[in-house]
């Protein structure tokens, strides 16, 4: 019985130790926002507390806790949502959202935090949505979350822009929805490595089909270009919105995929 007793002494001292040895710095002392929302991670990034809060009106904001384990920042620079599909996704501030190292933001919580919001978003209240979050260096984290209503503990979580027409002027807006199975073929026309397959990443997130991925015979092309096929305009028109930049360019000639997307120098580093 003495034996046994020592044992669970020393558990104790251990488990004491190890919390302690955290430190007042250690990520899991930061308090986030409780509340039942979908949990998940990638690479450094923790994603917590994921809810949709959505009003009376179709507009709805993204709601979580976003953590950064890692020693660098990292930043969030796409949100997809399906079924359904909202008519567009309005980022604020405007280029990305900033994770800081051993850090976190709490997204959408009130009119100062970072902002997702979901323009012409019908869903059911109490329903369940899919949502993908992309990071620019941890990846690809999917997740379903629930649709809530912003009273209670959401009170203050309400969309920053109510309509389409505010949203170019308050953040970066990403049509949603109508890029369903358009295929595109990415075309590196600058000299940074890796830099089309991310965009390649974006833009599959979205539902487009990724034909190919490869280095445009132009490693200093100062433009970017959308080429579309006949018939395709519309879809040209939107891949040069959800990227802000893009001159488009008609190719009838063009069967290998929908679109032929050649990133040049003027395409921001991210999106």
């Amino acid at each position: 019985m003495r034996t046994y007793k020592s044992l669970l002494s020393a558990i104790a001292v251990i488990l004491f130790m190890s919390g302690c040895g955290a430190g007042p710095n250690a990520l899991t002392t930061i308090q986030g926002p409780v509340g039942s929302g979908a949990n998940s991670s990638i690479g450094d990034i923790y994603v917590q507390n994921v809810v949709i809060a959505k009003g009376e009106s179709t507009s709805a904001t993204v709601v979580a806790t976003i953590s950064n384990s890692s020693l660098k920042d990292d930043q969030l620079v796409s949100v997809s949502v399906e079924n359904p599909a909202p008519k567009s996704i309005v980022f604020s501030p405007a280029n990305e959202i900033n994770i800081p190292a051993k850090g976190l933001i709490n997204l959408g919580r009130s009119p100062e935090s970072p902002h997702v919001d979901l323009i012409e978003f019908t869903p059911r209240q109490s329903s369940f949505v899919k949502i993908t979050f992309v990071f620019k260096t941890a990846g690809i984290v999917d997740q379903t979350v629930l649709v809530v209503p912003n009273t209670g503990i959401y009170e203050n979580a309400n969309p920053l822009t109510e309509a389409p027409v505010t949203a170019a002027a308050q953040g970066r807006e990403i049509i949603a929805g109508s890029l369903e199975g358009v295929t595109i073929t990415v075309l590196n026309g600058t000299r940074r490595s890796g830099f089309a397959r991310s965009v390649a990443d974006t833009l599959q997130v979205q539902g487009m089909k990724i034909v190919e991925v490869k280095d445009a015979p132009n490693k200093d092309t100062a433009k970017t270009q959308i080429s579309y096929g006949t018939g395709m305009q519309a879809k040209a028109e939107a891949v040069a919105k959800l990227l802000s930049v893009g001159v488009l360019v008609e190719d009838t000639t063009i069967t290998s995929s929908n679109l032929v997307l050649t990133l040049g120098n003027d395409a921001p580093f991210s999106f």
